[in-house]
């Protein structure tokens, strides 16, 4: 064989094995650019103001609802002209298209857990769990992003705490080989126990049971379907089957469970029966969760949760709720369908687009939990063919007599139309104004005790 020819293969060799190793095959979890296709100032979850479509970015794709792209198209730029906004812009002259996406879950948020590693004997059932001793290191591993990964030290008491996560998002955490799946489910939020343990092990999480129920919107006096989830996370082997569970809640002040789909007795709605849960496999337990009045705008409420299977071998982890003490609506009006988004501080942002209710108007109601912090409104997503008048009002109906003004008497609050020029109102004030296309309208509400 020539010396050409040899070269040529070794470097094709060498060039399949660069994309085998770059790339990861088994999903969405980031391809190792050296560059990555979208900077990590972008990752996370966006709207999308003239349509309503959710977009989220990782390292090296984007999706749109449910539709992946590995590339931005060639006629589209963006722009991060704050925290909260991009601005893309598509086409070119006259076909010029602007629209905004703001964001909706970033990395802007925290979790904690805590370890414990099974201090039984070889061959014992029960589970003597002892708190992980400090320096350890976990590795946390965002599942939507291969790349986004970061290492924490074991504190005291076992306690660890992650940042700049992405609250909702799936997240594996690693210790000392041992792995579990958490999904924090807003910021702040605890994901319980981690259990270091040989064969059986069962991690719990709640989550709602439909999507009727935002977890970032619990509202103390009200009443929720939740579901707790019972999982199985040993490998999978014959041994590792955890052989007919029972379970038993214990509940923190303020929390009350109304229903246990688990259980029909009134005696045993904080308990239940879970059968046999093979490995990788998952039991949930459906219940009803009323929450009472708290003293703070929100209180994370803890429900600690002892597992226990036929043998005697036991888990205690626990799950969080965060309730907030009390809401704010942000009641808007308009003459046509119009597009926005309310930006709850360190939480998420909810787009509301207007529909027909009667007599020529237009309107959305946007429930969030108030706290004594700014929260930012905007209007935006207009064609020259939607640009609409619009009011809105805080927990009050809003004017809605837009015949009696010209377009021009409506740009007292302008300019806003960027972040860093948001027109400041009180929570009692009126807004009455014109959205134009092309255009953001931008309006901080400053909530004070």
């Amino acid at each position: 064989m020539k010396k050409t020819e040899l070269t040529v293969k070794a470097l094709l060799m060498l060039l399949i094995a660069f994309v085998f190793g770059a790339c990861d095959f088994g999903g969405h979890s980031g391809t190792l650019h050296e560059k990555y296709i979208f900077d990590e100032k972008y990752w996370g979850e966006w709207i999308r103001m003239d349509t309503g479509d959710t977009w989220y970015f990782a390292s090296n794709y984007r999706m749109v609802n449910n539709y992946y792209n590995t590339s931005l198209d060639n006629n589209m730029t963006m722009e991060r002209q704050s925290q909260n906004v991009i601005k893309v812009t598509e086409g070119t002259g006259s076909n010029i298209n602007e629209y905004f996406l703001y964001a909706s879950r970033i990395r802007n948020s925290t979790f904690e857990a805590s370890a414990v590693k099974d201090d039984a004997p070889k061959g014992s059932l029960f589970i003597r769990g002892i708190d992980l001793p400090k320096g350890y290191k976990a590795g946390i591993n965002s599942l939507k992003n291969g790349v986004d990964k970061q290492t924490v030290e074991i504190g005291d008491g076992g306690k660890l705490e992650a940042e700049n996560i992405i609250a909702g998002d799936d997240y594996k955490v690693i210790i000392d080989n041992y792995e579990f799946t958490v999904t924090p489910n807003t910021d702040g939020d605890n994901v319980g126990t981690l259990t270091l343990t040989k064969g059986v092990n069962i991690k719990t999480s709640i989550v709602p049971k439909s999507s009727s129920v935002d977890l970032m919107r619990i509202f103390s006096g009200e009443i929720y379907d939740l579901t707790i989830k019972f999982s199985n996370i040993a490998e999978d082997k014959p041994d590792n089957i955890s052989t007919a569970m029972e379970f038993k809640l214990t509940l923190p002040n303020g929390i009350e469970i109304t229903k246990n789909t688990n259980s029909n007795s009134p005696s045993r709605l904080t308990e239940g029966d879970l059968q046999s849960i093979m490995p990788g496999q998952t039991r949930a337990v459906d219940i009803t969760v009323k929450c009472g009045s708290i003293s703070e705008d929100f209180e994370f409420k803890e429900i600690t949760i002892n597992t226990e299977d036929f043998y005697g071998k036991t888990w205690k982890d626990s799950v969080s709720l965060k309730v907030n003490k009390e809401s704010v609506t942000f009641n808007i009006r308009s003459n046509l369908a119009i597009n926005g988004v309310v930006i709850v501080p360190n939480g998420k942002t909810y787009h509301f687009k207007t529909s027909y209710k009667n007599s020529g108007l237009y309107s959305a109601d946007i429930k969030v939990p108030k706290y004594i912090k700014d929260y930012l409104i905007v209007f935006s997503g207009a064609s020259a063919n939607t640009e609409a008048k619009y009011s809105f009002a805080v927990d009050k109906e809003p004017a809605s007599n837009f015949n009696d003004y010209g377009i021009t008497s409506l740009n007292k609050y302008w300019p806003n139309g960027a972040e860093e020029q948001a027109y400041e109102i009180n929570p009692d004030q009126e807004v009455m104004a014109y959205l134009m296309r092309n255009q953001a309208n931008f309006y901080r509400v400053k909530f004070s005790k």
